[in-house]
């Protein structure tokens, strides 16, 4: 009988201890999917009464490798979305969805510059463009234009 309970005793203490190490190793992966999911929500870039132009600072970091932007404009706008490195050797690229799902980008610098086919919502999304540099986080000047 004793061996019989010195096995099983065994035995419970090494599924106390898979369980824990399962706890420990998914606790962590949980965090860091919420943190993805906050960090991916847009921002809402607003201008000043009178204004035709707007400039929001923007930081891409590992958690958060593209930050994303929304903006209100109308049919027959005209707008002009340009991406401004500040990290030095930093190259950048960028999107912007259209409220259709339809969409408009490219390396840095100006991304769009175009008269507007509709009313709704725009996503500017930025990010780094890999083929020119590989930071792991950096600064940029996110400039959108509108005139109407």
């Amino acid at each position: 009988m004793p061996a019989r309970r010195r096995r099983q005793a065994r035995s419970s203490r090494w599924s106390h201890r898979l369980i824990s190490i399962t706890v420990l190793l998914f606790i962590p992966l949980a965090g860091l999917a919420q943190t993805r999911d906050r960090a991916t929500s847009p921002s809402r870039i607003r201008f000043t009464t009178g204004a035709l132009s707007a400039q929001v600072h923007g930081r891409f970091t590992p958690a958060n490798e593209r930050v994303r932007y929304v903006i209100r404009a109308r049919k027959g706008d005209h707008m002009v979305v340009n991406i401004i490195p500040i990290t030095r050797g930093l190259t950048m690229a960028g999107t912007v969805r259209f409220p259709s799902g339809q969409g408009d980008g490219g390396p840095g610098g100006i991304i769009m510059n175009s008269d507007l086919d509709e009313t709704g919502e725009y996503i500017v999304e930025v990010s780094q463009h890999t083929m020119g540099s590989n930071y792991k986080s950096g600064s940029f000047i996110l400039e959108v234009v509108i005139t109407h």
